[in-house]
């Protein structure tokens, strides 16, 4: 005999299944019996990482799609690949280097390279390995990672063929400068920030006139390269100014700046006009483009210090030239006033430093024609958006696309692919190497990562760009059945990977975009290392086990709702999966104990059920239906991406009907049934098939120790060919009904648990058929009943306990069952109750004002409540002297 533990012990075979799976090939794409292939592009987890929950609930979801389509035989493909994580890799590496008192500089830019190499190679397996821990059932014989040759080479291909397109493009533009990261970040990396400052209003005066302008500023350090002051071409306030040309001098430096008009001042906001710096703030470059202003004075630079054009205060830091304006402003009266003002500052959400926008040379990919391709295959419903709700979010982005600044000034990611000859300066772009011919010297920026990322999921499957040929995987694969990713990458790289696909492939790069849900802590708070309420996944896993934590990330989620994440749910989740063992040992214990009892196949079981279905019992065809019905329903709901209906509607299946009462029913019946066992092996059997995607590790392990045939993961998924039979299920509810009410019974009198009880049922002539005796001999079995029985009227004073429905009085004897101490305790509680309820009637039905101003059918009805009052107070009184 096979050991079966008594207790749910996750801890003891979690690793070793995940290894025998791996080991075993089991994650490889098997060929199809359904003619259909199932591919998920994975978010790419980065070498840096370190597993977060929503990284956790990304990889459940996931895997809970790939295991369905497994066991339902489509080809699956999830290929598991990882990202360079090129600032968090650059920014640790040199962390670790200036501990060593070394910066990168230092080191030139191959030297440094060779580090990140290192440290790359060292966190990457942290990664993998967490990863399997939190149950992935990737194919890691084909784990990629974003450096690799052959990913390389389709990053350059594309940029080359973009280029020679005349999509890639270099030009001067403002952009967000990191300096702490010393490289330009895109708008996505910038986070805002609300902060106290000052406001600085400042008079502008009208050259050749008394009349002057006040300007109101955060900023008056960059004043003194001001091109000019706006105001709104409608404001009648500026109209004779605008008209006559006339131009206001610049304060402190003296020299003259026009007047313009620009619709993109606000005539109701600060001073109805505007300074306007077009090198120092975005929306001041739009105006500079409409209105040809001069854009080569620049007064601060990424360092944040004062440049040459600063005129007295080059070299300084930019809060001090602040302070040293302002005092020269206060000098020559034009600072009229400074007031404190909350503000919206920009900081780089990748080194917490402030943004500072800046002119600079950089490569865009120009995305007009491309996006016009997405645009139109999205109206045509190429591809599905779910929930559907993030159709306006994507519209939102996808038709008011800017060009894409593509380049980095980084070491450590893909280079741009353009060279430059070292003798005649001639500029190439190349996807060859041309450094190796000693000729040439490379571009220094690299790309933005989504450039990359954005090729991830053809690059993979190996498609090559310039030649238009592509692999079989390629062939077979694409485009990916589903993308399944966190909505707040909606632009960084789903709309990114429609770009391109659609450029490179000309077809949809996958048929849904389903957005998962956020996760925030169990007060609705989101998760930050700041607020201390995160949560380790791997802890959850040790403490609880992979599965426990599974069910719960994908419980309550639906793509419509952010998860509140609460750890006591983890726990309850760890305890509902001990009752599924505690229910398959019961199953496996039973088959021992029936030593006649040969276990088939379970496609035998099945014919032998079907061919015997007419003889089998009331309770057996109702379990048949209900997983029959249950069956249909989660493969309707895995096929619609609804993971928590599924999930809700299993629990309730396996924990109520399968657990509390057909095997309680199983015991009874199963000693004159002969297709019990039949039965039972062959609905936990299923139950297993059903629980597989969300919870791989238990469902395995039973499965091997009730000696199911073969490996779960390369089983069927559950398909059950059983009638649903509503007319029995509509029975077994009334059953179940009855059952519930004499167990609160129970519960409300303190009957001790293992006490008999009598029980008496007066039923309508219309429900008598159900009753036979072997319902009643069930429903005593498990409301632990010693006679449970059919009456005409109430045959005993002692049945006190009474439900009253419609159709049927249930009456209750619990005098030889009950903690009488506890009951006598209990009715004086209830009859101090009463006498107190009685007094504030009284005192109502006393008052003669309530008595004569009340409507009398309300009188009537306290007069009522009174005397109902009495007589429960009476039949109260006399229960207590009974059992006294």
């Amino acid at each position: 005999m096979t050991t079966f533990s008594k207790k749910y012990e996750p801890e003891n075979f979690e690793q070793e299944i995940y290894k025998t799976w791996e080991n075993g090939g089991y994650f490889k794409p098997k060929k199809t019996t359904s003619n259909n292939t199932f591919y998920i592009p994975l978010p790419p987890p980065n070498v840096t990482w370190v597993l977060h929950l929503w990284h956790a609930l990304t990889l459940t979801l996931e895997d809970i799609m790939i295991r369905y389509h497994r066991m339902i035989w489509d080809e699956t493909l999830w290929l598991p690949w990882t990202d360079h994580a090129w600032i968090a890799t650059q920014a640790k590496v040199e962390k670790n280097l200036l501990s060593q008192k070394i910066t990168r500089q230092s080191l030139w830019r191959e030297k440094f390279l060779d580090e990140v190499w290192k440290w790359k190679d060292f966190s990457h397996k942290t990664i993998t390995d967490q990863v399997k821990v939190i149950w992935s059932s990737l194919d890691w014989s084909r784990e990629k990672f974003t450096l690799d040759p052959d990913l390389y080479k389709t990053v350059t291909d594309a940029f080359v063929d973009l280029y020679n397109k005349w999509y890639i493009y270099k030009w001067e533009y403002m952009v967000n400068y990191s300096p702490a990261l010393d490289t330009v970040v895109s708008d996505q990396e910038v986070d805002y920030k609300e902060e106290r400052g000052k406001l600085y209003y400042i008079t502008y005066f009208v050259s050749w006139s008394d009349n002057e302008i006040i300007v109101a500023t955060t900023r008056p350090e960059t004043l003194l390269w001001d091109e000019a002051v706006a105001v709104h071409p409608k404001d009648k306030r500026y109209k004779a100014l605008l008209k006559a040309w006339k131009k206001l001098i610049l304060p402190i430096l003296n020299k003259e700046i026009p007047i313009i008009g620009d619709e993109m001042v606000e005539m109701d906001f600060w001073t109805w006009a505007v300074k306007i710096t077009p090198a120092h703030d975005p929306n001041d470059f739009e105006v500079w483009k409409r209105h040809s202003l001069s854009m080569d004075n620049i007064v601060i630079w990424k360092d944040w210090k004062m440049t040459s054009k600063a005129w007295i205060f080059q070299g300084q830091d930019f809060l001090t030239a602040r302070e040293n304006i302002v005092e020269l402003l206060k000098s020559k009266w034009n600072l009229l006033k400074v007031e404190d003002y909350n503000h919206k500052v920009w900081y780089c959400n990748r080194s917490g430093c402030k943004i500072e926008t800046i002119i600079s040379t950089q490569w865009f990919v120009k995305v007009e024609e491309m996006t016009k391709k997405v645009i139109s295959w999205y109206n045509k419903k190429e591809f599905e958006i779910v929930p559907n709700r993030f159709n306006k979010i994507f519209e939102d982005w996808i038709f008011n696309l800017r060009d894409w600044c593509i380049s980095r000034q980084l070491w450590w990611w893909h280079r741009i692919p353009r060279y430059y000859h070292k003798t005649t300066w001639e500029m190439v772009v190349s996807s060859e190497d041309l450094t190796k011919t000693w000729e040439y010297y490379q571009d220094e920026d690299v790309l933005d990562t989504w450039f990359s990322s954005a090729l991830w999921p053809f690059s993979t499957l190996w498609f090559d760009i310039p030649s238009k040929t592509w692999s079989e995987d390629f062939n077979k694969f694409y485009p990916a059945s589903v993308l399944e990713t966190w909505h707040d990458i909606i632009f960084f790289w789903v709309i990114r990977m429609l770009l391109f696909w659609y450029e490179f492939t000309d077809k949809t790069p996958f048929k849904q975009i389903y957005f998962h849900w956020l996760i925030k802590d169990k007060h609705g708070k989101k998760m930050s290392k700041s607020l201390w309420n995160g949560i380790d996944p791997l802890d959850m896993v040790e403490k609880y086990s992979s599965d426990a934590l599974r069910l719960t990330l994908s419980i309550w989620n639906t793509p419509w709702n952010d998860l509140k994440f609460d750890e006591a749910n983890v726990e309850e989740n760890k305890i509902f999966l001990n009752k599924i063992w505690n229910a398959s040992r019961f199953v496996y214990m039973s088959l021992f104990e029936k030593w006649d009892y040969k276990l088939d196949s379970i496609d035998k079981i099945e014919k032998r059920i079907l061919d015997n279905f007419d003889d089998l019992n009331f309770f057996e065809k109702w379990i048949l239906s209900r997983l029959s019905f249950v069956s249909r329903e989660v493969n309707n709901w895995m096929e619609k991406l609804n993971f928590s209906e599924s999930w809700i509607l299993l629990k309730e299946f396996t924990k109520n009907e399968f657990c509390d009462y057909f095997i309680e029913e199983f015991k009874i019946m199963s000693k004159n049934s002969k297709y019990s066992f039949d039965i039972i092996i062959y609905v936990i059997n299923h139950i297993l098939r059903l629980w597989h995607p969300y919870a791989p590790f238990i469902s395995e392990k039973l499965w091997g120790v009730l000696w199911f045939e073969g490996k779960l993961i390369e089983s069927n998924f559950s398909r059950v060919p059983f009638e649903i039979n509503k007319n029995i299920e509509k029975d077994k509810e009334v059953i179940i009904e009855i059952i519930k009410w004499i167990r609160n019974i129970r519960a409300e009198n303190n009957v001790v648990p293992s006490n008999p009880i009598k029980v008496e049922l007066k039923i309508k002539s219309s429900k008598k058929d159900l009753f036979w005796n072997e319902v009643l001999e069930v429903i005593s079995w498990i409301v632990r009943s010693e006679q449970t029985q059919i009456v005409s009227k109430q045959s005993s004073d002692k049945l006190a306990y009474v439900v009253t429905k419609s159709w049927i009085e249930i009456f209750v004897d619990t005098s030889n069952a009950k903690d009488m101490e506890w009951e006598i305790e209990r009715l004086k509680l209830q009859i101090d109750d009463t006498k107190e309820y009685i007094q504030i009637l009284d005192k109502k039905l006393l008052n003669e004002s309530f008595v004569r101003n009340a409507p009398a059918n309300l009188v009537r009805w306290e007069e009522q409540k009174k005397q109902e009052a009495l007589e429960k107070l009476k039949k109260l009184e006399e229960k207590l002297s009974e059992i006294s």
